[in-house]
């Protein structure tokens, strides 16, 4: 075989599978832009900010607040802190399977967790603090055991701190304090050896920093 008959043979090889590279990678864009766009038809916030801005006819990428990866252009950030939101959080966002930090401190959000955040197996980092979030602290955060900084401080959680939560392997800094939360600590979360700082409010309050252990 030569040169030329070689090179028309991957040519006609390298074609076809750049073309439904293009349009997997097309399809996933879609699919985080509309969990985005489902995402902000459950929120409010001043001056429309969102809803001027997540467009159709702008990528997702460019939406306000979002990051995508180099690579494979999926949503990989999502940091929407301080914006003065309100609404509920939606299960959408556990389709946002590339994933790997979610921001959402310092709105208005409330209600429960849904479970479907516990799909983002990529996730990093998850930060919901000063927001209006209820119900108890979900068991199925442990799903999401990559997850290095948990912070959901000053909230309206109740109940008792799952022991799941030990499962977390790769934790370094969790940040409970400011709910309404009782009973013991189990002891099991002290053991993860990435643990860094710890922040709990149950009867008393208890902030333990290990970095000098570290």
């Amino acid at each position: 075989m030569n040169y030329n008959t070689c090179f028309h043979l991957l040519l006609a090889l390298f074609i076809p599978c750049s073309v439904l590279c293009l349009a997997m990678t097309v399809r996933n864009l879609n699919s985080d832009q509309f969990a985005l766009l489902e995402f902000k038809d459950r929120i409010a916030g001043p001056q429309n900010v969102l809803p001027n801005n997540w467009t159709v006819s702008t990528s997702v990428c460019n939406w306000i607040g979002v990051s995508c990866g180099i690579l494979h252009k999926r949503v990989t950030a999502l940091n929407l802190t301080s914006m003065n939101l309100r609404g509920t959080i939606p299960p959408h966002l556990g389709n946002l399977s590339f994933l790997l930090s979610l921001d959402l401190s310092s709105n208005h959000f409330y209600g429960h967790l849904p479970k479907e955040l516990g799909q983002l197996h990529r996730l990093r980092i998850l930060r919901l603090s000063y927001n209006r979030l209820n119900g108890e602290i979900p068991s199925w955060l442990w799903n999401i055991h990559r997850v290095r900084r948990l912070e959901m401080k000053n909230n309206n959680f109740i109940g008792t701190i799952p022991e799941t939560l030990a499962n977390m392997s790769n934790l370094e800094i969790l940040n409970l304090g400011l709910n309404q939360l009782s009973g013991q600590v189990p002891s099991s979360i002290f053991k993860i050896s990435s643990l860094k700082a710890i922040s709990l409010c149950l009867m008393i309050c208890v902030n333990v920093s290990t970095s000098s252990q570290a």
